[in-house]
């Protein structure tokens, strides 16, 4: 099975300077990617917190394939309301 690493990296609460704070293993799967997309989006407000790929490769096809068919009014707000 195919896997490609994703990093986590997270930010103190009183600074927004982000750190590396560790590196995952995950499949190369659909499944990964809505991971990734959910993932990002709860640490949207979060002051720098967010996972991002290693590989040129794997955000290519991420941004290229995945995300255009992803990234819907109803994933983004997961239920929530819109005003």
């Amino acid at each position: 099975m195919r896997t490609f690493k994703v990093e986590y990296w997270n930010a103190a609460y009183k600074g927004a300077k982000s750190k590396l704070t560790r590196t995952e293993d995950w499949s190369d799967t659909d499944e990964s990617f809505a991971k990734f997309y959910n993932l990002n989006n709860q640490l949207k407000y979060c002051n720098g917190s967010h996972y991002t790929f290693v590989s040129d490769e794997v955000r290519r096809r991420y941004n290229e394939e995945f995300f255009p068919k992803y990234h819907t009014i109803e994933n983004y707000y997961r239920g929530g309301v819109v005003d």
